[in-house]
């Protein structure tokens, strides 16, 4: 009986350092994704208004402006959901790594 104690004690300890570490991961996945979603908001509000303001210069380009507007506006959102995948990668194979 006393050689598991010892066993689970240590146990006890790896995870108790590797804490601080998993603590870190989710601290700079959660400023990654706010980083990423703060400059794509301000890259498709700039994007809707020069689409915007182009289709009101020429009203005649509007569906190709519009086209183009939509392609752009899918790309920039899929850079915050690259973002999302990576940090939720990242927190999952931590959280299984240090789980008993």
């Amino acid at each position: 009986m006393g050689t598991l104690m010892p066993a689970a004690e240590t146990e006890v300890r790896n995870v108790a350092d590797a804490t601080p570490l998993f603590l870190w991961s989710i601290v700079v996945g959660v400023l990654a994704l706010a980083f990423t979603a703060i400059l794509a908001a301000f890259a498709q509000s700039r994007a809707i208004r020069t689409a915007a303001d182009n289709i009101g210069r020429n009203p005649a380009a509007g569906d190709n402006i519009r086209t183009v507007l939509i392609i752009g506006l899918a790309l920039i959102e899929s850079l915050v959901i690259y973002v999302l995948l990576i940090d939720l990668i990242i927190f999952f194979v931590l959280w299984g790594k240090y789980t008993f």
